[in-house]
């Protein structure tokens, strides 16, 4: 892929104004969304109807990501990415009026986060799929770091934000401000300069398209193997750190929500790190062969949440307890960033354009649906077994994964090569736009 030197200058404006535009559009979405869950809860009181709402705007993606990244492979990405960010302002600011005239009509609620959704899973597909053709080649893990930190900073912000512009304006003015914020970003996105790609396609269908994702997928073992390793990640680490972690630390060993809420931020804080130092190009070379050994790491520093059985004598002490679970979210935080981030770029740069949107389409669905089923799985076990076992069995399953695949020859071949990404076929017919 030979970049023209005239590139440098955009990538480095594209890395500038796809950060910016990810931290406004992303940040208002987390406190719309946040001040949305308040706002149902106080207009019901009832935790189903809530989970309902949440639920509907889930499931969406799940079902249309296959299908929307097809239509991503086969579209102009950058119209694509400015027209859904205007699209998601413009259905905001629709919803707002109807609000108005009916704002404890639940449905309607629900509706809407249901059409936002399926909005915004366009938009995310296409970022993902378009961060190659944004910057340089070897910037495209700085762009993924950034994104990572960016997300990490949402999570914390998000909620806390959302609480506080709620209690304070309300909804309908944070309805009103976040379609404004999505416009924005949506207008600044015309100021991007994709890359041309020089891939050539012939017409198909969209069902064509979407067998030669699977197909892909299929014959790329690497591939695979990633997919289950996304897949059970998300199935243990988002149950362990949104279920597990506050029930043992709240519940059972009587840490104050203050104390908890610091040891959750510790664990983004560990991630914002992570992706720092990644970001700079010796690391990231350093770690590429080392995805899974920290993979590995990360197993063991989920064994160590049982500490409060093997050592009693750190039970009574609150704040000894604290700071070691603060140390130990901070530095699995940092693992989890350093090997993601890698892999990321890896599946970015080594898939072949007009199927990229497709593949990351099927690892989105699939991870969606982890983690609903693993937070599920983990809260009904909860009630069930002695909370230790979920730690230590997840430790142990994931350590396992770590082994197998760090000593997988597929994967070590995919992330030791260091070739020019192929950007034309899977063995296949060269496709071309039918949009």
């Amino acid at each position: 892929m030979n970049q023209p030197k005239e590139f440098s200058f955009y990538a480095r404006r594209n890395l500038f104004i796809f950060s910016v535009t990810r931290l406004i559009s992303e940040l208002g979405s987390s406190i719309f969304k946040f001040a949305l869950s308040l706002y149902i809860l106080d207009i019901t009181g009832s935790a189903t109807v809530f989970s309902m709402v949440l639920g509907l705007s889930i499931l969406p993606g799940v079902f249309v990501n296959i299908f929307a990244g097809v239509v991503i492979d086969r579209s102009n990405k950058k119209k694509v990415l400015v027209i859904t960010e205007i699209l998601s302002g413009i259905a905001l600011l629709i919803f707002l009026p109807i609000f108005l005239l009916d704002s404890t009509n639940v449905m309607l609620l629900a509706v809407f986060s249901v059409i936002l959704s399926l909005i915004q899973s366009f938009t995310f597909l296409t970022l993902n799929a378009s961060i190659p053709n944004l910057v340089e080649r070897e910037k495209v893990h700085s762009a993924n770091s950034s994104y990572q930190s960016i997300g990490a900073i949402i999570n914390v912000l998000g909620p806390i934000l959302g609480a506080i512009t709620y209690r304070a304006w309300g909804l309908e003015t944070i309805v009103m401000i976040n379609g404004i914020t999505f416009i924005s970003a949506g207008l600044m996105q015309l100021w991007l300069q994709f890359r041309k790609s020089d891939e050539q396609t012939v017409s198909s269908s969209y069902l064509d398209s979407v067998k030669d994702v699977f197909a892909y997928i299929n014959k790329q073992k690497a591939i695979m193997y990633l997919l289950v390793i996304f897949v059970g990640i998300n199935f243990m680490l988002a149950p362990l750190i949104q279920v597990v972690l506050p029930y043992v630390t709240y519940q059972e060993l009587q840490l104050s929500a203050q104390q908890l809420s610091v040891i959750q931020g510790a664990w983004f804080v560990g991630v914002i790190a992570g992706a720092i130092v990644v970001s700079r190009r010796k690391v990231h070379q350093f770690v590429i062969t080392k995805i899974f050994i920290l993979f590995q790491l990360q197993a063991i520093l989920f064994l160590t949440w049982c500490f409060p059985l093997l050592f009693p004598s750190t039970a009574g002490s609150l704040i000894q307890m604290t700071f070691i679970f603060i140390m130990i979210l901070a530095v699995t935080g940092f693992f989890n960033s350093m090997s993601n981030v890698p892999m990321i770029s890896y599946v970015q740069l080594y898939t072949p354009e007009h199927i990229r949107a497709g593949v990351f389409g099927v690892i989105s669905s699939i991870t969606m649906l982890a983690t609903p089923l693993g937070i599920g799985l983990y809260g009904i076990l909860l009630d069930r077994i002695h909370w230790v076992y979920l730690p230590l069995a997840s430790g142990i399953v994931a350590l396992v994964m770590g082994i197998m695949a760090h000593k997988n020859k597929e994967l070590r071949n995919f992330f030791s090569q260091n070739a020019e990404p192929v950007l034309n076929s899977v063995g296949e017919k060269e496709r071309v736009s039918a949009l």
